[in-house]
């Protein structure tokens, strides 16, 4: 009996520390996509200084004129790429910025969640926010353009401590 609660506990141990360390890293092999096209593209542009950046124009974002600010910063890392877009989500997955829905990128609209739908679930964005290295993948075909898309997604600040996410993505 005293053997088959230390083969239990043992397992029972195994088992938190492989949850723990899986939690820890990323998605499978996203580390090695982010080296490897059609990836590495869009991880050479949100650098962490990039990165660093929307984190703290997204923070400051409270009236027109800072969201002006963050909606600049989306045009132009959008406009590195060819065919580049840019979406920026609240941890909730509402959308801040989506330099594919051109005029409708307001604060009103922001406030009023109009500018898209909410993200919450998309792939990219969600790994993003629950693995603890912060970096989400994916390619699919985008429900707003309708055209294949690759999409890079990296978390605004620490593991469940984040202002949101930025994702890169190009046709």
């Amino acid at each position: 009996m005293k053997m088959q609660k230390i083969s239990s506990l043992l397992v029972l141990a195994a088992l938190c520390f492989i949850s723990f360390n899986v939690m820890a890293a990323c998605a499978p092999q996203v580390q090695t996509k982010l080296a490897a096209a059609p990836y590495d593209t869009l991880n050479a542009i949100l650098t962490p200084a990039k990165v660093t950046s929307f984190r703290n124009k997204l923070s400051a974002v409270k009236d027109q004129p800072t969201y002006a600010t963050l909606l600049t910063e989306a045009n132009a890392t959008a406009a590195i790429i060819a065919n580049g877009r840019v979406v920026v989500t609240l941890p909730d997955g509402t959308v801040v910025v989506d330099t594919a829905k051109g005029a409708t990128n307001t604060f009103a609209n922001f406030e009023a969640k109009a500018i898209n739908e909410n993200h919450n679930t998309r792939v990219a964005i969600l790994d993003a926010q629950i693995y603890d290295c912060g970096v989400g993948l994916e390619t699919k075909t985008s429900s707003t353009t309708g055209v294949s898309e690759v999409y890079l997604a990296k978390r605004l600040g620490a593991y469940l401590d984040s202002v949101g996410t930025v994702r890169l993505s190009h046709k």
